[in-house]
C-alpha cells in the first residue's frame, strides 16, 4: 500500500505572522535565513542586535531564567532590516538605532495606517496590512544636518504608496526643519514575503 502524507497545521504555518507572539531565538533565525546566510549566522547576528539594544525580548516562556526569550513580530521585521542596511554598509550605531526603533515604536504625529485598530507598533501594522494583501512599503534611512554639529541626526520610517498616495511614519520630530544630506531606501515587500512564507515541510 503506498504511504500517503497529509499536511500538518505545522507545515502550513508561515515562520512570521503578525498577530503570533513568543517568538523564540531559533524561530527568528530560520525566519531570516536564506541562501547565503545560515541560522547559524543568522542567530549571531540577532544576539548582536539584541546585545546592542536595537531589538528587544518582550520577556520569557516562563519564569525560569534558563528558558528561551520571547519575541515580537515586530522584532523579525527590524533584525531583518537591519540586515540588509548592514549589508548596504551602514553599521553605525545611529542608524541601526533609528531603523530598530522606527519599526518597533510610534513616533508623534504618525498616521495609523489603513487598519481600523492600531496595531501595537508600525512593524505589526505593516505585517497585518502585508498579509491584508497591501503592497508598496519601504523603509527610509536619512542623514540631517545639525547646524553647528559636524555629525548628522539619523532618522528613519516607513511608508506605503496606495493608489498614488503614499503614508506611513514620520522622521523624528527633531528632523522638522533640517537640511536633508542624504538617505536610503529599502523596498519592504520581499523582506516581507521572506518572512511570512511558509514553512517547509517536514517529510
Amino acid at each position: 500500500m503506498a504511504l500517503q502524507t497529509t499536511e500538518t497545521e505545522a507545515e502550513r504555518a508561515v515562520y512570521i505572522a503578525h498577530d503570533r507572539v513568543g517568538l523564540t531565538h531559533q524561530v527568528l533565525a530560520e525566519a531570516i535565513a536564506e541562501p547565503g546566510l545560515s541560522v547559524a549566522d543568522a542567530k549571531a547576528f540577532i544576539r548582536n542586535m539584541g546585545a546592542a539594544g536595537y531589538v528587544r525580548p518582550y520577556g520569557r516562556g516562563r519564569a525560569d531564567k534558563r528558558t528561551p526569550h520571547l519575541y515580537r513580530p515586530d522584532a523579525a521585521l527590524a533584525l531583518a532590516v537591519l540586515l540588509r542596511a548592514s549589508e548596504a554598509g551602514f553599521s553605525s550605531p545611529d542608524a541601526r538605532k533609528a531603523l530598530g526603533h522606527a519599526i518597533q515604536n510610534w513616533q508623534p504625529g504618525d498616521e495609523p495606517g489603513p487598519l481600523d485598530l492600531i496595531p501595537r507598533s508600525p512593524g505589526t501594522l505593516i505585517m497585518a496590512a502585508y498579509a491584508d494583501g497591501f503592497r508598496n512599503f519601504a523603509a527610509d534611512i536619512a542623514f540631517f544636518h545639525q547646524p553647528g554639529q559636524r555629525k548628522p541626526l539619523v532618522s528613519a520610517r516607513y511608508r506605503q504608496m496606495q493608489d498614488g498616495t503614499e503614508r506611513g511614519t514620520n522622521f523624528a520630530p527633531e528632523a522638522v526643519g533640517l537640511e536633508l544630506r542624504s538617505s536610503w531606501s529599502c523596498p519592504l515587500d520581499p523582506v516581507l514575503a521572506h518572512l511570512m512564507r511558509r514553512r517547509e515541510a517536514i517529510h
